[in-house]
């Protein structure tokens, strides 16, 4: 073979891999990274969710705090309700707990596995969810914030409904090999709930439509 026909050789091998890597990495940046990017925030809501009750469980069980001694419903002498008390103390306590227990949690999130189709990195509907997958690893660091709602809703005759929530918003970045996304994880998570058989003051009431 002649110096020239291997060099074209040579030069027709170099314009192909050119090619390929550099249809690669469109690829990559058009079409994995903002799949991969929609998959990683919804296992990231998927799992704050999820370690936002498991705090909650945990730092009510290390308590022993309860719905009724987080806040006390007062009444009087005909049973229509005159006021709400909340104590201030418990309640920092169990958020403070909540948030450090979500955050901890948070952080241990350091390999965790998410499978993406081909087909949904291809694109259309027929695709969707289909072919192997692409193994993403992503890790989890976050802050929280939360407090205690409270509300009354009208029930049945002459009956009112008394909720206690505590709604978690966690603030999270997702770490991925092709860089990092930030998303937002709100929960509410009832607390306790009470029928009150009595009137309630009006500004107190949550009226559904």
């Amino acid at each position: 073979m002649s110096v020239a026909r291997k060099r074209k050789k040579h030069t027709k091998r170099r314009i192909i891999i050119c090619l390929l890597v550099t249809g690669l990495i469109l690829f990559v940046e058009f079409r994995l990274i903002p799949v991969s990017d929609a998959a990683a925030e919804n296992e990231a809501k998927a799992l704050a969710a999820e370690f936002i009750s498991l705090s909650i469980d945990e730092a009510f069980a290390e308590t022993g705090a309860t719905a009724e001694l987080l806040e006390r419903v007062t009444f009087d002498e005909k049973n229509n309700v005159t006021s709400v008390f909340t104590d201030p103390v418990m309640s920092n306590r169990i958020k403070n707990s909540v948030m450090l227990k979500l955050q901890e949690k948070l952080s241990c999130v350091r390999e965790h596995r998410i499978d993406v189709p081909l087909g949904t990195v291809i694109g259309g509907e027929i695709l969707s969810g289909t072919g192997p997958s692409i193994p993403i690893f992503i890790a989890l660091t976050g802050s929280a914030s939360g407090d205690f709602e409270s509300s009354f809703e009208q029930g049945g005759m002459n009956q009112t409904v008394h909720r206690l929530s505590l709604r978690v918003t966690a603030d999270i970045r997702i770490l991925m090999p092709f860089g990092s996304v930030s998303t937002r994880a709100d929960t509410s998570v009832l607390i306790g709930e009470t029928v009150i058989v009595g009137r309630v003051p009006e500004g107190m009431l949550l009226h559904s439509e």
